[in-house]
């Protein structure tokens, strides 16, 4: 990545910001100075917190955040299902272990920095929603399963009047272990808020607002400054950037979990739309180099297959996955094979008798499936 010009961003309380809609409550058009904002540090519960589904930065699944935003499932539920996954994910392992040594170095050392944001209300009450903290959040969440805690962990925070997509972006931005994509979906973020343009409260998919950035013909007159003077980067490498969200939410979702640098995946954004999940595996899987890529994806398709993927694509594989992750699971040491205990966890996530029967009767299914390819296998 290229030098950054440090940028001090209590500059950015002098920018005139929108109104922020969707998700946050109504806010003023100017930032409080240094001297106005509250200093009061709290400890919040876990179950009061929600986290910005709008943060760039992504810690859970596609499928898990959307149950987990829909309120199916709750903070607890979420990273339970977390673990599970990560056995049979060496890029989710790597990001669950990163946030449960976090987690143990809050509860063993006291948490060091506060997360930041504000309250709001929702419709099941109150709750502070974070602006800055998300790992932190998900770390005590994730150690809260791991070691049962008998207390809900809280959050250590400083209550603002009102939370900033503004100053959330461009303090983003200004990380240092950023990644391709979530630097993509900074940019794209940071244009719409200056176009005054704001995610829906009840949009169906976080990447359809940060795509809304490539559909913009022409900027207005001093929006890449603007971009640039809070980022520190250029406008062409901001915008070869941005180019990256022309791929499709699952290999944005890759890309963002193995952490895959701009110079590979430009090189996946340029191949053809049918080639682009084969080449994101191979650079996954294969640790294929940039000029790897662009020899693979000039190869003829016939010649490719032989060296496809070697996962398949759809549901039926990512259930597949997760059957397997359980498995792991149960095949480990100490677990006592209780499936009463399994089924009594399983009840108290789902609640409804209805999708209970479901997922009995799903079960059955498979294993009806998996005996008769046993069979035909003897």
């Amino acid at each position: 990545m290229p030098k950054r010009t440090p940028k001090n961003l209590n500059q950015l309380r002098q920018t005139e910001e929108p109104q922020v809609n969707g998700l946050l409550p109504s806010t003023s058009t100017k930032e409080p100075s240094q001297s106005q904002r509250p200093s009061r540090v709290v400890s919040v519960p876990l179950n009061q917190i929600l986290p910005d589904r709008y943060q760039a930065r992504v810690i859970l699944p596609p499928e898990l955040k959307a149950a987990f935003f829909m309120g199916e499932i709750d903070c607890y539920a979420a990273a339970r299902s977390l673990m599970v996954a990560a056995d049979g994910d060496a890029g989710l392992r790597r990001q669950v272990d990163e946030l449960l040594f976090l987690g143990e170095s809050i509860l063993s050392e006291g948490q060091i920095e506060p997360a930041t944001g504000a309250w709001i209300q929702t419709q099941v009450g109150s709750r502070f929603l974070l602006e800055a903290g998300e790992r932190r959040f998900w770390s005590l969440a994730l150690k809260a399963i791991e070691r049962e805690l008998p207390e809900e962990p809280r959050l250590q925070v400083i209550e603002q009047k009102e939370t900033s997509r503004l100053r959330q972006v461009a303090e983003n931005m200004q990380r240092e272990d950023i990644s391709a994509i979530d630097l993509a979906k900074s940019t794209a973020s940071l244009i719409l808020i200056l176009l005054d343009s704001h995610p829906e409260p009840d949009g169906a998919n976080e990447m359809d607002y940060y795509r809304q950035a490539l559909r913009v013909k022409r900027l207005p007159s001093g929006t890449w400054p603007t971009v640039e003077r809070i980022v520190g980067l250029s406008r062409p490498y901001l915008h070869r950037h941005l180019q990256i969200l022309t791929l499709d939410d699952e290999l944005l979702y890759l890309a963002s979990l193995y952490r895959l640098e701009e110079r590979r995946l430009r090189e996946i954004v340029a191949a053809p739309k049918k080639r682009q999940r084969g080449l994101m595996l191979a650079a996954i899987e294969e640790q294929l180099s940039s000029a790897d890529l662009e020899r693979a994806a000039q190869e003829p398709e016939t010649t490719k297959q032989h060296r496809g993927p070697r996962t398949s694509s759809g549901p039926h594989r990512q259930v597949a996955n997760r059957i397997k992750s359980w498995l792991k699971v149960i095949h480990q040491p100490g677990f006592d094979m209780d499936y009463d205990h399994v089924a009594g966890e399983l009840s108290a996530m789902l609640r409804d008798p209805q999708d209970l029967e479901i997922a009995a009767d799903s079960l059955e299914a498979l294993a009806d499936s998996l005996r008769r390819i046993r069979d035909r296998h003897r």
